[in-house]
């Protein structure tokens, strides 16, 4: 799968990896300073399959979210899946933050990952580029 500059994580679809990888694409304009503190933490939940006959598989899922000092409304994400117990990361990078909408979001040209921050909720869905929800994502804080 080609790579796009550094700049924020994204979530690429790889046709053959029904659960995506990471890449990174170029900056945009990040959030105001302080403003991400309410989606830091540790994220726990699960995900589902929303296309029926595709290669994708429910999942179990952590995201591990930090503040990225001298980067404001940038925030670096980790993604697991659990798998027979054990952890299995499926990338690390950075995510903007859109403090004003709640916004935590990752994009390539293929695909979307955007969750929205509700309390101690963080609900989303994978987008392929053509609009089809492929999985979505509901987690709950845990720290």
């Amino acid at each position: 799968m080609p790579r796009a500059p550094l700049g924020r994580l994204v979530l690429a679809l790889s046709l053959g990896s029904p659960s995506g990888s990471f890449a990174q694409v170029p900056n945009q304009k990040p959030a105001p300073n302080g403003v991400a503190s309410e989606v830091t933490g540790t994220w726990r939940g699960h995900s589902v399959c929303a296309v029926k006959g595709s290669p994708c598989h429910d999942e179990v899922n952590v995201y591990r979210v930090s503040e990225i000092v001298g980067r404001p409304g940038w925030l670096l994400v980790t993604g697991i899946k659990i798998v027979s117990g054990q952890e299995i990361v499926m990338g690390t990078g950075e995510w903007k933050y859109d403090a004003e909408k709640r916004i935590l979001e990752s994009e390539t040209l293929g695909a979307a990952l955007r969750f929205s921050a509700q309390d101690t909720t963080l609900v989303g869905s994978f987008t392929l580029r053509d609009s089809t929800i492929y999985r979505r994502v509901y987690l709950k804080k845990a720290t």
